[in-house]
């Protein structure tokens, strides 16, 4: 049996897709992005995941209250930033959150104030090939280090925080703003003295690298 999307997922899908197509800085290559993945998004998958929804567990330097945090402060904002914050509270508490729990290579930087969950793609609560939407959650102080990956990315930057790609400079979005990363290229994010939230949109359908 295929499965309806639910209306909670959809207005999030929805506020989403307003937030980026007003978001700053604006960029061609966020709009030839966002074309592509909510095109796609159009059509539902007709395959509702089961994410087992697990809450945010407390660890080292990471805890629930880093979350009520972020989201207090964005759901106050006006606009399509406030309406995002609103529809991504009603769908959190369906995610799945896990939290790195240290390091597990020699000389890698420690993660376990870093926790993500999947909203949509192979897992979450639309299962689908072309479109990967996730959001992470850094502890004050925290940095996520340099990493890459094939598909393009954009970033919904939902708090306070520094995003840097390649030998680039760090630079705060700040609360609304947009961040591209194009396929393949190296970047990194930091929270500073509050917790970092930000929503993640990845291309992996036709013509991804």
């Amino acid at each position: 049996m295929r499965s309806r999307r639910s209306a909670k997922f959809q207005r999030f899908l929805t506020c989403a897709e307003t937030a980026i197509r007003h978001g700053s800085p604006v960029d061609e290559r966020v709009h030839g992005a966002a074309d592509r993945m909510f095109t796609a998004l159009q059509t539902p998958s007709g395959q509702a995941g089961r994410p087992d929804a697990a809450c945010l567990p407390d660890c080292r330097h990471l805890d629930c209250r880093h979350l009520a945090t972020a989201l207090e402060e964005v759901r106050s904002q006006p606009g399509a930033v406030g309406a995002l914050g609103d529809a991504f509270a009603d769908i959190e508490p369906q995610l799945r959150w896990q939290v790195r729990a240290g390091s597990e290579t020699p000389g890698e930087q420690d993660r376990s104030g870093y926790a993500s969950a999947i909203i949509a793609g192979p897992e979450g609560l639309e299962i689908r090939p072309d479109v990967r939407i996730g959001v992470s959650l850094l502890a004050p102080h925290t940095q996520y280090p340099d990493h890459r990956h094939p598909p393009e990315e954009v970033y919904v930057v939902l708090s306070g925080g520094q995003w840097r790609q390649a030998s680039d400079p760090w630079h705060e979005p700040g609360i609304g703003g947009l961040v591209y990363n194009p396929p393949n290229i190296v970047h990194a994010m930091r929270a500073m003295e509050r917790p970092l939230l930000a929503l993640w949109f990845l291309w992996t359908g036709q013509n991804s690298p």
